[in-house]
């Protein structure tokens, strides 16, 4: 780890303790109407180059002023073998700056081939050649961006023959060699130990503890195929009841961190998301007044 050396330190003025939204396209309307009280929103970036002008333009906008944000990506494809789009870093580093108080996560992903974008998070080998080569565009995105990153655990269908890690046997070599952090999706690890038969939480304990620096909940679909069921992370239900309790487990392990409700398709009136906001602070409120008893954040 040379390049990350020189890195400003992950910024820490949005709470630990704290709960958010993440904006979308199906939501901006009412969130913009009501501005009901969170205490930040999700942003993507993307969208920032992609809605160049128009209604959802102009919520973006005046909602990422007047919440604090965090700025969440699903373009920057940075396990594939093409080049890193500089322009796109350079823009979350602009907007970092503008908001001093977010972090910038993506994936332990690819996306993208030869200007080419999937729309899917596509898993990678899991590898020592894959794990040098992710540390590599790591630091080539964090000294760009000027900070550490996140990335986030994916959702997965399949696992590879040529993998010779486990999953969080390949996110710790990445993030002890890299300096980034983790951001910790609950449902996908809770998904992916349901399709595989794996124990989530044998599966997440695994984790550097001081990796974790956030949280993703969502709720996933339960589909039959074939003659069994698999778990597909669509972010289009609530939260199921195993993964509040694998979350609130994470908190006790890991500590609190911002966390993020995700809710994106199907997506129903504002007050039902916010009742799964809620549902998250609840459990946060314990250590947002430890924090406050010991003079933490």
């Amino acid at each position: 780890m040379t390049a990350t050396r020189s890195l400003a330190p992950l910024s820490t003025k949005l709470g630990r303790a704290t709960a958010g939204l993440n904006l979308c396209h199906e939501n901006a309307a009412e969130l913009f109407e009501k501005r009901p009280n969170l205490d930040f929103i999700q942003i993507h970036p993307e969208h920032l180059i992609q809605e160049e002008a128009g209604e959802y333009r102009d919520q973006l906008d005046a909602l990422r002023h007047h919440y604090k944000v965090i700025l969440h990506g699903f373009g920057l494809s940075i396990g594939s073998s093409a080049p890193l789009d500089h322009d796109y870093l350079r823009l979350v580093r602009d907007l970092l700056t503008e908001h001093p108080e977010a972090v910038f996560s993506d994936h332990f992903s690819w996306s993208s081939l030869s200007k080419h974008h999937f729309h899917d998070l596509i898993p990678l080998i899991q590898s020592e050649e894959t794990a040098r080569y992710m540390v590599e565009r790591v630091d080539e995105a964090q000294s760009v961006i000027g900070s550490p990153i996140l990335l986030e655990n994916i959702s997965s269908y399949m696992r590879y023959r040529d993998s010779t890690m486990s999953e969080v046997e390949f996110i710790n070599q990445i993030t002890r060699r890299s300096g980034c952090f983790v951001l910790l999706d609950v449902n996908n690890f809770w998904a992916n130990a349901m399709n595989f038969g794996d124990d989530p939480w044998s599966v997440i304990s695994q984790i550097d503890v001081a990796s974790v620096k956030g949280y993703h909940l969502a709720g996933c679909t339960k589909e039959t195929m074939g003659s069994g069921t698999v778990y597909i992370d669509y972010h289009g239900e609530a939260v199921r009841d195993p993964v509040w309790n694998l979350y609130q487990r994470c908190l006790d392990y890991f500590g609190a961190w911002p966390t993020l409700i995700e809710w994106e398709n199907h997506v129903p009136p504002l007050e039902r998301t916010l009742q799964e906001v809620e549902h998250a602070a609840m459990l946060l409120r314990p250590f947002a007044d430890a924090m406050s008893m010991g003079g933490g954040q």
